[in-house]
C-alpha cells in the first residue's frame, strides 16, 4: 500500500532578512476573521475571473464521448509481458508525487525475473508504506527499496541519491532491524550525498510556507551541485579530509545564521517550536547539533558512532556497477521513482515549485548509469484520481482551492479547524452535488458560497476528509481536485502510455465525475504573459496535447471540465459485495468504462491497472474489449 507523508512547519512572526522564515516565539492560532477574509478574497477574484470566461463558447472536446469498454484480466497478461520485454522498469509518479506507486512497485518486484529493486535519486523526502505479507508487519520506507521485504531481491541506493545516514538508520533500517528482516546480504548503498544536521537546519530557516518537506533537499543538492558537501565515502576514510570539506560548507548555514542574527538558541527554539504539535519534524539529534559549539566536531563524532562503527548500517558497494552487471547477465532492473514528473527538477513548467532531483523517467535513467541504447526500458506511469491531490505551494490548475490557501491562513492539520466552525467534512455528498452543479455548459465552474466559505475551498477540504489525503500523524490537508489531461498528455508524451490509477475506488462516492480538457486564460488585471515564444491573452485555450504554459502563466490557467456520470451504483471497492458477487467475465460497469476510455482519448495513454482498495494486491488489471 502507497503511502507518502510530507510535513511542512511554519513559524509565527514577521520574516527576517529577506528570508520565508519568522520567529518562534509563538505558535499560531486558527484566525477566523482571516480566513473569513482570505474566502472573500478567493471569491471576488474568481467572480472577476468567471465575468471574463463565462460567455465562451463551449468547446468541442465537451461533447466527446469515450466508447471504450474494458473487461478484468490477469496480472500475467497484462503486466507480466511488460516486464519480459523489458530489461529496466520504472514505476514513476505522473502527477505531483503522492500518487500511490507502492502497489505497481511490488506488483513488478514479486516477478520472478527481476533481480534487484533500486532508488537512484532524490532522499527521505519520499517514501511508502508497506506490509510484510508473512507476518502482516508494518514497514515504512522513505529512501530504502521496497524490494527488502520480497525474499531473494537485491536492493541498492545508488550514489546519486541524498541521505541522512543517522536518520536513515534510526528510521528505516532498525525497522528491519527489529523485524528480524534478513537485509545485510540484499541491501547495498551507494557513494551517496550526505545530508547534515545543518542542512535541514538551512532547509527549516530558509524554506517558504508549505515548499518543503524540511528534509534538507534544497540545501543538500546546492552543496552537491558546488562540489562542497560530503559522500558516504569520505565518512570511511580519513576523518581529517571530511572535518576541512564539511568546515568549507557549513560556511552557508553560518551566513544564513549571521545575516538573519540568530543566535544558536534562536535556532533550538525554531527546532522545539516546530515540534510542538507533537509531530517530531526536528529530532533530537539535530536540535543537539543546533546547540553544539563546535559543529564539525559533533557531525564526525555522530557519524563515528552511529555509521562507522554500527555493525547492523548496510553494507557499501559501487551500486552502478553492481547494475549494470545484473544487466549484463541477463537480469531485469525494477527503478522505484520518487516524486514525480512534474515535482522533477527538470521539469520546466513548475520548476519554481518542484524537488530539486530530476525525478522525471529520464533524471532515473540518468542516475541509473546504464546504456541507454541496448536496453529496452518500460516506464509505468502513476496517477491518482479521482481526487487527484498535490502537496505543496505552486500552480497547479486542477485543485479546487489554490495550493498555498490553507497554509498562508494558519492551517497546518485539518485539527485546525475549531469545534462546530467546519462542517463540510460531514457533507461532502452536498458539497460535491453543489460544485458540479456550478459547472457550466462551457466547462466553467462558476463560483459559489457554502455557509460563508467558497465553494472550491469547502469542497477541497471536504474532499481531503472523504479520502484520506492528509498526513496521517499530522492530519495536514492535501489539497484535491481533477484527473487533469492536459498536464498528463504531456507525461504521456515523454514517459511513454502505460497508466495506473491508483486509487478508482473513490469513485464509488461520486455521482458525477469531472476530467480537465483544456485550460483556459483568465486574468483579471487584463496582463498577458509571454510563455516560451507564446503570449497568453484572456480567453486564450490550451488543449490536451498543446505546449503547456510555464509557471507564471499556469498561474492564471483555469480548467474546462469535461463532467462525466459516476459509478456510485456499481462501486468498485475490493471489499464491497458489489464487486464480490459481480461476475468476474462482464466487463467493467459503464461509466467505469467512460471514465478510463476518456483519460485515454484525451492523453494517448493506455490504462493497464487501477487500484480498488487500500492494500498491496488490490489492483485490477484490465484490457480493452
Amino acid at each position: 500500500m502507497a503511502s507518502r507523508s510530507r510535513v511542512f512547519a511554519r513559524f509565527a512572526g514577521a520574516a527576517a532578512a529577506g528570508f520565508g522564515v519568522a520567529s518562534s516565539s509563538q505558535a499560531f492560532a486558527y484566525d477566523g476573521k482571516k480566513m473569513e477574509a482570505a474566502n472573500k478574497e478567493l471569491f471576488d477574484t474568481r467572480v472577476k475571473q468567471y465575468a471574463i470566461l463565462r460567455d465562451m463558447p463551449p468547446l468541442p472536446e465537451l461533447q466527446h464521448e469515450a466508447k471504450g469498454q474494458y473487461k478484468v484480466a490477469k496480472k500475467e497478461d497484462v503486466l507480466y509481458p511488460l516486464i519480459e520485454k523489458s530489461d529496466v522498469l520504472m514505476v514513476a509518479g505522473a502527477f505531483f508525487g503522492d500518487e500511490g506507486k507502492g502497489k505497481t512497485v511490488d506488483a513488478i518486484a514479486n516477478h520472478p525475473d527481476v533481480a534487484c529493486v533500486l532508488r537512484v535519486n532524490s532522499g527521505e523526502n519520499a517514501g511508502h508504506t508497506v506490509f510484510d505479507a508473512a507476518t502482516g508487519r508494518k514497514y515504512i520506507f522513505h529512501l530504502a527499496p521496497s524490494g527488502l521485504l520480497t525474499p531473494g531481491k537485491l536492493n541498492l541506493v545508488g550514489p546519486e541519491c541524498v541521505m541522512d545516514p543517522v536518520s536513515f538508520y534510526r528510521k528505516e533500517v532498525k525497522q528491519l532491524v527489529d523485524g528480524k528482516v534478513d537485509y545485510l546480504d540484499r541491501l547495498f548503498i551507494g557513494n551517496v550525498h550526505v545530508v547534515t544536521p545543518y542542512h535541514k537546519l538551512l532547509d527549516m530557516i530558509t524554506s517558504g510556507v508549505n515548499a518543503s518537506t524540511l528534509k534538507g533537499m534544497s540545501p543538500v543538492h546546492a552543496s552537491k551541485v558546488k562540489k562542497r558537501g560530503i559522500r558516504l565515502d569520505h565518512i570511511f576514510n580519513e576523518r581529517e579530509v571530511a572535518e576541512k570539506r564539511l568546515s568549507k560548507d557549513i560556511q552557508d548555514y553560518e551566513a544564513v545564521m549571521a545575516r538573519m542574527k540568530l543566535t544558536d538558541e534562536d535556532v533550538v527554539k525554531m527546532c522545539q517550536q516546530c515540534n510542538a504539535d507533537g509531530v517530531k519534524r526536528m529530532p533530537d539529534y539535530i536540535i543537539d547539533f543546533a546547540a553544539s559549539k563546535d559543529k564539525v566536531k559533533f557531525i564526525m563524532d555522530m557519524y563515528e558512532t552511529e555509521v562507522i562503527n554500527n555493525p547492523n548500517f548496510p553494507r557499501r558497494g559501487d551500486v552502478s556497477h553492481i547494475l549494470r552487471e545484473k544487466l549484463a547477465n541477463g537480469k531485469k532492473i525494477l527503478i522505484e521513482g520518487p516524486q514525480s514528473y512534474w515535482l522533477s527538477n527538470a521539469a520546466e513548467k513548475f520548476w519554481e515549485s518542484s524537488t530539486s532531483a530530476q525525478t522525471c523517467a529520464g533524471g532515473l535513467a540518468a542516475a541509473g548509469r546504464f546504456n541507454i541504447q541496448d536496453k529496452k526500458v518500460t516506464v509505468l506511469n502513476i496517477h491518482k484520481a479521482p481526487g487527484s491531490s498535490r502537496v505543496g505551494v505552486g500552480a497547479n490548475p486542477s485543485a479546487y482551492a489554490p495550493q498555498d490557501f490553507f497554509s498562508s491562513n494558519d492551517i497546518q492539520t485539518l485539527n485546525d479547524f475549531p469545534a462546530g466552525t467546519w462542517e463540510a467534512g460531514e457533507d461532502f455528498q452536498v458539497l460535491h452535488n453543489k460544485w458540479f452543479d456550478s459547472v457550466q455548459k462551457n466547462g466553467v465552474v462558476k463560483p459559489e458560497w457554502h455557509k460563508g466559505w467558497d465553494l472550491g475551498v469547502a469542497f477541497a477540504v471536504s474532499s481531503s476528509y472523504t479520502h484520506g489525503e492528509c498526513g496521517a500523524t499530522t492530519r495536514k490537508p492535501r489539497v484535491c481536485g481533477l484527473f487533469d489531461c492536459v498536464a498528463h498528455a504531456e507525461v504521456n508524451q515523454v514517459q511513454g502510455p502505460y497508466l495506473s490509477i491508483s486509487a478508482l475506488d473513490r469513485g464509488d462516492v461520486y455521482d458525477k465525475i469531472g476530467v480537465i480538457v483544456a485550460y483556459v486564460y483568465s486574468n483579471p488585471s487584463g496582463k498577458q504573459s509571454s510563455t516560451n515564444g507564446r503570449v497568453l491573452k484572456n480567453g486564450d485555450i490550451i488543449k490536451s496535447g498543446d505546449a503547456l504554459p510555464t509557471e507564471e502563466a499556469m498561474k492564471h490557467c483555469h480548467p474546462i471540465v469535461k463532467v462525466l456520470p459516476g459509478w456510485k451504483d456499481t462501486p468498485v471497492y475490493a471489499g464491497g459485495s458489489w464487486w464480490k458477487n459481480r461476475n468476474p467475465s462482464d466487463p467493467l460497469p459503464a461509466n467505469v468504462s467512460k471514465f478510463i476510455s476518456t483519460v485515454e482519448d484525451f492523453t494517448g495513454a493506455k490504462v493497464v491497472s487501477f487500484g480498488n482498495g487500500p492494500k498491496g494486491d488490490q489492483i485490477v488489471y484490465i484490457n480493452k474489449i
